[in-house]
């Protein structure tokens, strides 16, 4: 009798530990990090915001030595931060598949990601020639004598977006441009903004024989 109680304690053990054991693994992977950054200077930016002279809040990591980091540990898991703090109470979302990166003293901050939308430049862009992507001087130049077909004559043309990075071992010139839009004058900026590209009509109409203060003119011939 006294065997058959001790068997059935130990099945019913068994089976207690075997509903059990999943549920705990469980647990620790859901509690574990994939990513663990250590011994960071860590700037959260959880703090109130300055006064309006600009003198930082009262909880703002900030002395009149200078600002210092709040805190040197960052968990991320399925890339969410699920824990900022010390680098050894990182340790409890340690796992057998956690990477753990020893940043050594590199500074980390919260990526800053700024939505907003320029209302007056969005107008103007209507009423331009947009070259964003465009690949090619013919194309470019398509693009603007299509636009320039529905254009008064006599009116100036403008566009903008052409890549001068992309571009910069073959710059366009003036001579197609010219050729296939004459009646308008044309100015075309660049996607970055350090580079202009024109037709002679354009040119001539801003009478620019010296190079401006910052920056120059590239004259070529055509």
């Amino acid at each position: 009798m006294f065997e058959k109680v001790k068997f059935g304690f130990i099945v019913c053990l068994f089976i207690l530990a075997a509903a059990i054991f999943p549920a705990c693994q469980r647990l620790k992977k859901s509690e574990t990090a994939d990513t663990i950054l250590i011994n960071a200077r860590v700037y959260t930016f959880n703090w109130k915001e300055p006064a309006p002279d600009g003198v930082p809040s009262d909880n703002a990591p900030y002395s009149p030595r200078g600002w210092r980091p709040d805190a040197e540990a960052v968990a991320i898991r399925d890339d969410r931060i699920v824990f900022v703090g010390s680098s050894d109470e990182s340790r409890k979302f340690r796992g057998d598949r956690t990477r753990v990166i020893d940043l050594n003293g590199a500074t980390v901050i919260p990526g800053l990601v700024d939505s907003h939308v320029h209302i007056a430049e969005l107008g103007e862009k209507q009423s331009q020639v947009d070259l964003t992507g465009v690949g090619t001087e013919e194309e470019a130049v398509a693009r603007v004598a299509e636009f320039a077909s529905k254009v008064p004559k006599g009116e100036w043309i403008i566009g903008k977006g052409w890549d001068e990075g992309a571009w910069a071992t073959k710059y366009p010139t003036m001579k197609l441009l010219g050729e296939k839009v004459h009646d308008h004058p044309v100015y075309l900026g660049s996607l970055h903004g350090f580079a202009a590209w024109g037709n002679r009509l354009a040119f001539e109409s801003r009478h620019r024989s010296q190079d401006p203060t910052a920056g120059r003119w590239n004259h070529r011939q055509g």
